[in-house]
Formats: C-alpha cells, sequence, structure tokens
C-alpha cells in the first residue's frame, strides 16, 4: 500500500471516530510511540513518516476534488507554481468545515479546532505537523506570504458554528461569511501577491454572498438535522417557528418570502462587489471568478 492511500485511510478513520475510539486511538498511541499526553499535540502524529510534499499535495487535491468541487475547478486559473499553495488553503477550509459532521460530540469537535490553532501557530514558526494539509501549508509559506490572522478566523468563526448557534439577525449571517469566505478570499488575493483595497472590499461582499448562500443551498439538508441558520428576526417577521418549519418543511406559510429576503442580501452584495470591478487589476480575476457560482443560485 502506498504510503498517500495510507495516510488517507487513517486520516479517514481518525476523522470519523466516535469520542470513545477518538481516546481509545490516542491512549494506543501514546503507549506506542511515548507522545505526549496532550490528546490534541498527539492529533499531529497520524503518520511520522508523511514528509514528501508531493503526497501532501495529493491529498489536499483529492480533499479539494471530493469535498469543494467548484473551487476544485477554479485550482486551473491559477498560476502553475501558485496551485499548490491555493490547494492548501482550500483543504484546510475542508479540513475545518469537516469537522462539525464528523465529530460524535462537542467536546471532540473543540478539540480538533484547538488542534488546529496550534497546528498554524506551529505552521508559522516552520514546525508543522506530520498532517498533510499543515505539510503543505508549511510548504506554500516557503513560496508566498500569507496572513495567520485569516487562517485564525476561520478557525474561530468554524469553532463558534459547532453547538449551533442561532442566528439572530442578517449580521449574524454576513459575519459568517465574512469570517470563513470573505477570509479565503483574502488569503487567496494574497496568494496572488494583489495589494489592493478595491480587491478587498470585493472580496469582502463577495465573501458574505458566498456565507448566505451556502446557508440557503443546504437549507434542506439543515432542517434534516433540525439545525435552523436562518435569521431570527426575518423568521419573526414572517411570523415563522423553527418547530413549524421542522415538522412542516417547505410549506410552511411565509418561508418563501423568508428565503427571498435573505437571497436578497446575497445578491445585493454581489451588485456591490462588482463595482469594484473595474478597479482591480486583471491579475486579481482568478480570486473573483468563483462567484460566478453564486450567479446560479439567482
Amino acid at each position: 500500500m502506498s504510503l498517500v492511500k495510507l495516510f488517507s485511510r487513517r486520516s479517514i478513520r481518525v476523522a470519523s471516530m466516535t469520542d470513545k475510539q477518538f481516546g481509545k486511538y490516542y491512549n494506543n498511541l501514546n503507549n506506542k510511540h511515548h507522545i505526549t499526553n496532550n490528546p490534541i499535540k498527539s492529533l499531529s502524529t497520524s503518520v511520522n513518516q508523511l514528509e514528501k510534499p508531493e503526497s501532501a499535495l495529493k491529498y489536499c487535491i483529492d480533499l479539494v476534488r471530493k469535498h469543494d468541487y467548484e473551487n476544485y475547478l477554479c485550482s486551473a486559473l491559477y498560476p502553475k507554481n501558485l496551485q499548490h499553495a491555493y490547494y492548501a488553503i482550500r483543504a484546510f477550509n475542508v479540513e475545518l468545515a469537516m469537522i462539525r459532521e464528523s465529530a460524535s460530540n462537542l467536546l471532540i469537535g473543540k478539540m480538533r479546532m484547538q488542534f488546529w490553532r496550534e497546528s498554524i501557530d506551529n505552521i508559522f514558526k516552520g514546525s508543522p505537523p506530520h498532517q498533510p494539509v499543515a505539510l503543505l501549508l508549511n510548504s506554500a509559506l516557503e513560496h508566498c506570504k500569507l496572513s495567520s490572522l485569516f487562517f485564525k478566523r476561520i478557525i474561530n468563526e468554524r469553532d463558534a458554528n459547532l453547538d449551533n448557534p442561532p442566528y439572530m439577525s442578517i449580521k449574524d449571517l454576513e459575519s459568517y461569511g465574512e469570517n470563513i469566505a470573505s477570509c479565503l478570499l483574502y488569503l487567496q488575493l494574497e496568494l496572488l501577491g494583489i495589494k489592493n483595497i478595491q480587491a478587498d472590499h470585493a472580496a469582502s461582499h463577495i465573501g458574505k454572498a458566498t456565507g448566505i448562500v451556502t446557508i440557503l443551498r443546504a437549507f434542506p439538508y439543515l432542517v434534516s438535522k433540525k439545525r435552523m441558520y436562518l435569521p431570527a428576526d426575518t423568521m419573526a417577521k414572517f411570523k415563522i417557528s423553527e418547530e413549524a418549519i421542522f415538522r412542516e418543511g417547505p410549506t410552511v406559510k411565509g418561508l418563501d418570502d423568508a428565503v427571498f429576503e435573505v437571497a436578497t442580501i446575497a445578491h445585493d452584495h454581489l451588485l456591490t462587489a462588482r463595482s469594484f470591478l473595474p478597479d482591480i487589476q486583471r491579475e486579481a480575476m482568478p480570486v473573483f471568478l468563483s462567484s460566478v457560482i453564486l450567479i446560479d443560485a439567482f
């Protein structure tokens, strides 16, 4: 079995473990390898021999292709010498997004988020854990300048959403988009060496639109899991309750109007982002062409 296949299988297995299996796994690691008794640090030692950048790159490409296909297609828009860094950024987001569904309970999810906080600190110190996404991010930093702040904002937002906090207003939903999707775009602008305030403004608005559209596209699935991400003030405006949506589904009176109002906010962000495009250099277009998928949502 190849090293890449071995690592992929182990990574998937760890990601899908229950809390009991998770604890047993790390106890075994401690006994075999005399690893620190801190399970968060132990997460970084799945396969110590994975050192080759090409192995980490293949893992990240496969991860993005499987779980973020739209942005996988966008990779072709980036210069060849920067595509590995692009995959590292997108794979980082996929890894974090998968924690919500794979963690058996809130504590395990929090531990995995903390692992990534520590990993980002170590990556920026030049000492990445033996995890393919972390290794590829470390390699990316050797070729381009990226800000740790944006990675940490993504982690913090993903962490905050582990226990399904309600969005009280559309502003909360916009913050979700800003702290995840916009930060990913900021990193991609940095990747291309783009320093342009207009580009930053466009990325902010596109990210907010992306966050809103992501929630709306996933709405049927989220409802099936008894998770409600429509803003509370919008639901109150149209006299909709969570219980009614969970019970009756899309036939609830007023739901169409509520969804339309939220979608309109996303559309407005896209229009605003478009107004900045004439003042943004051509080299930044790979970052913004990914928003084409949002247009199809309306």
